[in-house]
């Protein structure tokens, strides 16, 4: 009976361990991978901008007025506001008024009756007719007959009808009279602005506009157009204009690069140095700050970076980033440490 027992127990391991040897081997489970695109880290030049709009007028310091130093009246005008003009080319013709030239023919008559009267105090002199005193009266006299007539000279009183010429390449700012119109002497007739003095007028934040220097690079464009120009900051106003609330930021500009009145968009650059960037899509955030993922044998490896200036779609980084390991620039989001990753094209 006791043997029986035995031998049924005997049976029953025997018929277990056949059991677990006859089981299927659990496979093991693959590796979780993810397909990325990587590209290699660069060093490049960036710099920090300041974006502005604005419209190109002519430089105030380089527009002058055009008039004449006496009375008289307008024959002829030749230009129009917005008219290109070369040096030597007519502006207007201006008629002396009578009265400017009765005083011009006057100056001269005073003139000769000085030089009479001169010779006549030498001659008693010599016949000891008259003093030295009444010489030397007679002497003044003529000198301030010979400046009068000099001055009136110079003011163009001798000239019944001028016409004036244009003294430099200009661009005509304004027409301040019509033909037939009376002028006063010195009065205002046009403004010429000189060619190739054009600048640019940019409305900037005030926060910003402390950071604008004279001498700064600004990249101007036209809004309504496809042209590009340098150009370089010439002044910074020292106040608000009271209709925008903007600083006035001026900048010179190449010669006739853009036409007077034309609306563009300036980039003041700040600050420029050489860093490393990334693209923008290569830097993730989270709560422990910001990141990237490189490639590092075959598996995503990530690296805390500090951010700088960001522009053209690349933004410089800091960090302890491994320098012939690729980054990885999308498929970013799905990585963890350590994970493995396949580059695709």
């Amino acid at each position: 009976m006791k043997f029986g027992v035995i031998l049924f127990f005997v049976m029953l391991i025997l018929s277990g361990a056949r059991a677990d040897n006859d089981a299927p081997t659990a496979e093991p489970q693959a590796e979780i991978s993810a397909a990325v695109r990587v590209a290699a880290l660069q060093r490049q030049t960036v710099s920090a901008t300041v974006r502005a709009y604005g419209v190109v007028t002519n430089d105030p310091r380089q527009i002058q007025t055009v008039s004449v130093p006496r009375a008289g009246q307008i024959a002829e005008i030749d230009i129009a506001v917005g008219q290109r003009i070369s040096k030597g080319e007519p502006l207007l013709v201006f008629a002396t008024s009578p009265e400017a030239a009765s005083a011009y023919r006057q100056a001269g008559a005073a003139l000769d009756e000085a030089r009479a009267q001169g010779r006549s105090v030498a001659q008693l002199l010599q016949q000891q007719l008259a003093t030295q005193s009444q010489l030397a009266a007679a002497d003044k006299m003529l000198a301030d007959a010979q400046a009068n007539l000099a001055a009136l000279q110079r003011d163009g009183a001798g000239k019944t009808v001028q016409r004036l010429v244009a003294p430099f390449d200009a661009l005509v700012a304004a027409v301040a009279v019509h033909p037939g119109d009376r002028v006063a002497p010195g009065a205002t007739l046009a403004l010429l602005a000189r060619s190739g003095a054009e600048r640019a007028r940019l409305g900037v934040e005030p926060e910003d506009a402390a950071r604008v220097r004279p001498g700064m690079p600004v990249a101007i464009r036209s809004v309504f157009g496809d042209v590009h120009v340098e150009g370089q900051v010439a002044q910074v106003s020292g106040g608000l204009d009271p209709i925008t609330q903007l600083v006035d930021v001026w900048v010179s500009l190449p010669a006739a690069a853009l036409l007077p009145g034309s609306q563009v968009r300036g980039e003041i650059r700040l600050d420029r140095y050489t860093a490393t960037v990334v693209p923008r899509s290569a830097v993730l955030r989270d709560d422990r700050g910001a990141y990237l993922f490189q490639v590092v044998r075959g598996k995503a490896q990530r690296i805390a970076v500090k951010t700088g200036l960001e522009q053209d779609g690349v933004i410089a980084v800091n960090g302890a980033l491994i320098a012939d390991a690729p980054i990885v620039v999308l498929g970013n989001y799905e990585l963890r440490e350590g994970m493995q990753v396949r580059v695709s094209r």
